[in-house]
């Protein structure tokens, strides 16, 4: 018979085994407070309520209306798997790992960041629309898989490749102010229709011809060569609207 120390032991033994699972359900697991104040306000919780995982279960949406204090970490939020809609702009986010739980997220926008990395969506298979405006970011390569994808709206950042995106069905792609010079990958695009491009470092833009539903396409602020006004002239008799802007040495009369 086991004496009543090694009982105290084996005891002791299921505890620590157990209490990592179960504590997570018991206590906070959001340490951001900014972040813990939004969720609290989106569930009705009290102001001195733990957010717990079971809490966060609920949550399919949240769009924080706290515009003083900024988000800084998403720690916790990989446990509100039931996230359909995320509105987290302008805060100080940098890291978005833990978005990368949340498989039933259709829209996110996390634009006025600080992010450098997406590659944490890379799995997101459901999201439709995605705002990431006026953040770090260099590659667009983690959302190719991502079929789903409609609505892309990047401008403001650091993408020079568009070959990542080439097969999504996006009818949607904003890329104002980034470092994109080849327009190649868009060639005979199936689905797009609206295509923004100010401040990039575009010279050729013949490929815009091949794009058989686009409706409107913005080109302002690129260094178009001589062949543009001739394409662009040849869109606009097809009805795209063009919105050169500022380049009106390349405008067509």
């Amino acid at each position: 018979m086991p004496t009543q120390l090694v009982k105290n032991i084996i005891v002791f033994c299921l505890v620590l085994v157990f209490l990592p699972a179960t504590s997570i359900w018991a206590a906070s697991v959001i340490t951001d407070p900014a972040l813990a104040k939004a969720i609290r306000a989106e569930l009705k919780l009290s102001a001195n309520k733990e957010v717990k995982a079971s809490d966060l279960q609920k949550l399919k949406s949240l769009y924080p209306m706290e515009s003083k204090n900024k988000i800084i970490s998403l720690q916790g939020l990989e446990y509100a798997v039931n996230m359909q809609r995320l509105f987290l702009p302008g805060q100080n986010i940098k890291n978005i790992t833990p978005l990368g739980k949340l498989k039933k997220l259709t829209f996110l926008a996390v634009d006025g960041n600080q992010i450098t990395d997406l590659s944490p969506l890379s799995g997101l298979s459901s999201l439709q629309t995605l705002v990431v405006d006026d953040n770090k970011i260099k590659s667009l390569m983690p959302l190719k898989n991502l079929h789903k994808l409609t609505d892309l709206l990047a401008s403001n950042n650091q993408v020079a490749d568009l070959r990542p995106i080439q097969k999504l069905k996006l009818k949607w792609i904003m890329l104002s102010g980034n470092k994109i010079q080849d327009l190649t990958p868009l060639k005979n695009h199936p689905t797009l229709e609206y295509l923004y491009l100010d401040d990039n470092l575009i010279r050729d833009i013949e490929v815009l011809e091949t794009i058989p539903h686009l409706r409107e396409v913005s080109l302002a602020n690129n260094p178009l060569n001589e062949l543009a006004r001739q394409v662009v002239k040849k869109l606009e008799n097809n009805g795209v609207i063009v919105d050169l802007g500022n380049n009106d040495g390349t405008k067509p009369e």
